[in-house]
């Protein structure tokens, strides 16, 4: 089969609507997919090549590479990781930066023709936006380690366009939401939170949110429209501050319970390490994490500049919103079961307090669990006096009993014993320590008479 199209991450969700959309234009693709990956929606296509591999080991890459004619050829580099916790993650680094590198070295090796690549908008920095398609990537001057770990690609691939002709450009959305995103995807963690507690971050900041399937299409518009390597297209969907946000989330969800601020002590930067602290021990849901997106870029704002070369964003936010949590069967359970009036928040005190107190007691010395006193038994009621015993002698006081042997008598009881005589005390046991004589006293002696001469 002659392959034009090539997908890279095709078992996400901006993949999955790319291979969607070049099927229903009766294109042959090749996906990329990692062995442990989910690939059941693409068998028994026969439009659809399944290749195993994955972007961060080129070895695995290369029967995904392998082409009949490389230079017609089109590639999708969708894979991505993301984590907006201001922790490190390797994991992150690895997809997003090593991961690109290598697509982007292979396209130069097999001779790719083009290369569309999925950037980020926040990979720019927020203070000195471009105006026109040439873009610079400094990780120094971007906010979080995904934006960081973005800029780092963006700036490699640019490099290999400068330096080797690689012919690549960029699409660089803002944050994006839509249907078939799992259950752990950064903005489907901030609905399921917000339904279960109410509360939104104290910032009034806000974000640019684009649907997904307007990033899929964009991507496809350039792969179809003859552009310079090396340029970078923003797409930009609706701003929204935070109470706007969670307020069409109230709308789309019929939820009329008002929205809750959570507290600033627990949001503050002065008492990250004491908050993220009591949240891990308690094994509670940390809302410094959870929050994240509004706590960076809290007002940043990207115009797009992809005008009449990309197709302008045509799902409107709400409609976005609906399809995220309808789209997770997790998301949609808590949505279903969130209640109309959510509980009061904790005190900045209260907290304080509790904080404490958890540290303190994770410091003290464990003591042993208390034993709970054994239930007192019940009395048991005295058993019955027993009958006075009949005499077992013949003639007295019962009948002589018969034997059980016919024609013969049972022989009568022996006589019952005459009580026997109380014995005598025993003699008391002999100390073994011998008695010891005691000594006589001597009568006094006369003195003796003097004697005469």
């Amino acid at each position: 089969m002659s392959v034009k199209y090539l997908v890279s991450g095709g078992e996400g969700a901006l993949g999955k609507i790319i291979v969607s959309l070049l099927l229903e234009r009766g294109e042959k693709v090749r996906v990329l997919a990692s062995e442990l990956s989910d690939t059941s929606i693409y068998k028994g296509n026969p439009n659809i090549e399944i290749k195993y591999g994955i972007s961060t080991d080129k070895d695995s890459m290369k029967e995904f590479f392998d082409l009949e004619d490389p230079r017609s050829a089109v590639l999708f580099h969708t894979d991505e990781y993301i984590s907006l916790t201001d922790k490190t993650n390797l994991t992150m680094r690895r997809v997003n930066v090593i991961g690109a590198e290598n697509v982007a070295d292979m396209c130069l090796k097999r001779k790719i023709g083009k290369l569309i690549y999925l950037s980020s908008a926040y990979a720019i920095n927020p203070e000195s936006v471009p105006d026109g398609l040439k873009m610079n990537f400094n990780r120094n001057l971007v906010e979080g380690e995904y934006a960081k770990s973005k800029a780092d690609a963006a700036a490699y691939i640019m490099e290999r366009v400068t330096l080797n002709r690689l012919n690549a450009v960029m699409v660089l959305p803002t944050f994006i939401i839509g249907p078939g995103y799992s259950e752990d995807y950064e903005i489907n963690k901030i609905i399921t939170s917000y339904l279960k507690n109410g509360t939104r971050p104290p910032k009034e900041g806000g974000h640019a949110f684009v649907d997904v399937r307007d990033v899929a299409n964009a991507m496809i518009a350039l792969a179809d429209k003859s552009v310079e390597p090396g340029s970078g297209y923003i797409i930009s969907g609706e701003y929204k501050t935070s109470s706007e946000f969670f307020a069409d989330i109230n709308e789309t969800q019929g939820i009329e319970a008002p929205i809750k601020t959570a507290s600033k002590f627990v949001m503050s930067e002065s008492m990250k390490k004491f908050v993220d602290f009591y949240f891990k021990i308690t094994h509670k849901e940390n809302p410094r994490e959870v929050y994240t997106l509004f706590r960076d870029n809290p007002e940043t704002k990207f115009a797009s500049n992809s005008e009449g070369i990309i197709p302008e964003s045509t799902i409107d936010f709400k409609s976005s919103l609906s399809d995220t949590i309808s789209g997770v069967s997790g998301v949609s359970q808590v949505a279903k079961e969130s209640p109309s009036v959510s509980e009061p928040k904790m005190s900045a005190v209260a907290m304080s307090a509790k904080l404490k107190s958890e540290s303190a007691a994770k410091d003290a010395p464990a003591k042993p669990a208390p034993q709970r006193p054994a239930a007192a038994k019940k009395p048991e009621a005295p058993a019955p006096a027993p009958a006075p015993a009949k005499s077992i002698i013949p003639g007295k006081d019962q009948a002589p009993a018969k034997s059980i042997i016919p024609g013969k008598e049972a022989a009568p009881a022996p006589a019952a014993k005459a009580p026997e005589a109380p014995k005598a005390p025993a003699a008391p046991a002999k100390s073994i320590i011998p008695d010891i004589p005691k000594k006589t006293p001597e009568p006094p002696k006369e003195p003796d008479g003097g004697k005469e001469g």
